[in-house]
């Protein structure tokens, strides 16, 4: 059984604090203003921290303080920024971090971000994907024609919304573009990545894409 996770949300700002509220609403949330506190503040459970990226006095990750934090399996650490860029999610996600999105983004992508970290894998969205997939290209080119070997075993629509996932889409695109619902899409990736004996969206990129 997959454990209850309880959320964090480490912010000073009060409208980004009412914006994360609503959309974690029924998972009644723990709010702290202050990077003391949280760093003060005694995780005995499964936790998800949201943390604000602009918080005040906010330390480097590299700092002894975020040790405890980012190398404790059962605490999962999500960057939030309101100017996101790719080089502070490289940084975020080097140190430890699980996830790193805009802190603004719609209820339904919080959401989504929410539930693929509680699962035990790492949120990356499609920019930061098609970055690290270039990047890893240059150190490790893909064969001319990357083998479909990976295919073996997979239905039609797990090859299909394995492709869209390996292409940075969301599990909302690809539920659009599918035409079906997102909880179906969830499951089919479940399955995928069951198969393929991976645990996240960029071992899947990296296979699909004949790199791994």
């Amino acid at each position: 059984m997959k454990p209850v996770h309880t959320t964090l949300l480490v912010t000073h700002d009060g409208g980004l604090l009412a914006h994360w509220q609503r959309a974690f609403g029924k998972a009644k949330p723990i709010a702290i203003s202050q990077i003391d506190d949280f760093f003060h503040h005694r995780l005995t459970v499964p936790c998800v921290v949201w943390m604000d990226m602009s918080i005040p006095m906010r330390p480097n990750w590299d700092s002894d303080g975020w040790s405890t934090f980012l190398r404790n399996d059962h605490i999962r650490v999500i960057a939030a920024s309101s100017n996101p860029n790719d080089n502070e999610a490289m940084e975020a996600l080097d140190a430890g971090c699980v996830a790193y999105c805009h802190a603004f983004s719609d209820a339904s992508t919080l959401k989504q971000v929410k539930d693929v970290v509680e699962a035990g894998q790492v949120w990356i969205g499609k920019s930061l994907m098609q970055r690290l997939l270039h990047g890893v290209n240059r150190l490790v080119p893909k064969p001319p024609t990357p083998s479909a070997a990976w295919r073996e075993g997979l239905t039609i629509r797990e090859i299909e919304i394995a492709i869209l996932a390996a292409n940075g889409a969301s599990n909302q695109s690809i539920a659009d573009q599918c035409a079906i619902s997102e909880r179906t899409v969830k499951a089919h990736l479940s399955a995928v990545f069951g198969k393929l004996i991976i645990t996240d969206r960029l071992q899947l990129a990296l296979r699909v894409h004949g790199i791994q």
